[in-house]
């Protein structure tokens, strides 16, 4: 006999398959404008979540925003790029307005973040095809198709590169323990941090220590692993292969006082370094 736990679980996944099908029939037009089909997704997106009645869902798309009516910004959310043509374009964001129950520190059950997942990346593939539709058609006619279906064509370069390293150095400096480290600040500098960064381009890390030889040989090693599992990951996206993805930048209070190599940058007028992690030691 099926417990109810199992079968609670199997409940929630007849929910999470619903909604799938709702946004393939709402998908299978292939003309829908972003304000018709993100207002139509926003109403039948909670459905698809354990607690519907205090599910409440954002999306934002290219400088617009579509939510339900008490969506605010709380604890317990879950958010998902719309990635169009390697552009990250926008983001849908479900949360919960208040506490019911969490298990191991989350209201959601990481099928419902794979459910958001696979929802952003069909609404990518659908803005994809509609744009590449309309860049066939501007290039064999020289006219836009004109169907008011926002951004109507592709763009020429990808803005995901500097994107996805920008959120990799700020998991890495959420993640250091700068305490035990001797880390006094992180800081990001270069094409990274100008956003400018190309699927080659390193993620420029600019570190503020006070070290001993033990804690800067743990530190040096701590970055190492993130930048040999980074290139790994970059090369599977991207097909470019490195020795590593992270660029190390160490300095003391003295680099800074004397103003010394990359020191220089973490007040400079032009180009300074941006700051994205600072403790007191």
């Amino acid at each position: 006999m099926i417990n109810k736990i199992v079968l609670q679980r199997l409940k929630e996944r007849e929910k999470e398959l619903n909604t799938l099908y709702q946004l393939n029939g709402l998908l299978s037009d292939d003309k829908l404008s972003p304000d018709s089909l993100f207002n139509a997704l926003i109403r039948f997106l909670p459905m698809g979540y354990q607690y519907t009645t205090i599910c409440e869902v954002q999306v934002v798309f290219e400088g617009k925003t579509w939510k339900t009516d008490d969506f605010r910004e709380t604890p317990w959310m879950l958010k998902a790029d719309i990635e169009v043509d390697n552009n990250i374009s926008g983001e849908i964001c479900v949360a919960y307005t208040q506490l019911i129950d969490e298990t191991q520190s989350s209201q959601f059950f990481p099928e419902e973040q794979k459910l958001l997942n696979t929802i952003a990346n069909r609404l990518g593939n659908y803005f994809f095809q509609q744009r590449l539709k309309n860049t066939l058609f501007l290039l064999q006619t020289g006219k836009d198709s004109n169907n008011g279906n926002g951004s109507s064509v592709l763009k020429p370069d990808s803005d995901q590169h500097w994107k996805w390293r920008y959120r990799m150095a700020e998991r890495i400096s959420e993640l250091m323990d700068c305490y035990r480290l001797g880390v006094k600040a992180i800081y990001l500098i270069g094409s990274t941090k100008n956003a400018t960064a190309g699927p080659a381009s390193d993620i420029d890390l600019l570190i503020h220590h006070k070290c001993d030889d033990r804690q800067l040989n743990c530190l040096k090693s701590w970055i190492e692993g993130w930048s040999l599992c980074l290139a790994e990951e970059n090369f599977q996206k991207t097909g470019y292969q490195t020795d590593g993805l992270i660029d190390l930048h160490l300095i003391t209070d003295k680099d800074i006082e004397e103003c010394n190599s990359f020191a220089c940058m973490i007040n400079a007028i032009d180009d300074p370094a941006r700051l994205l992690r600072k403790v007191d030691l």
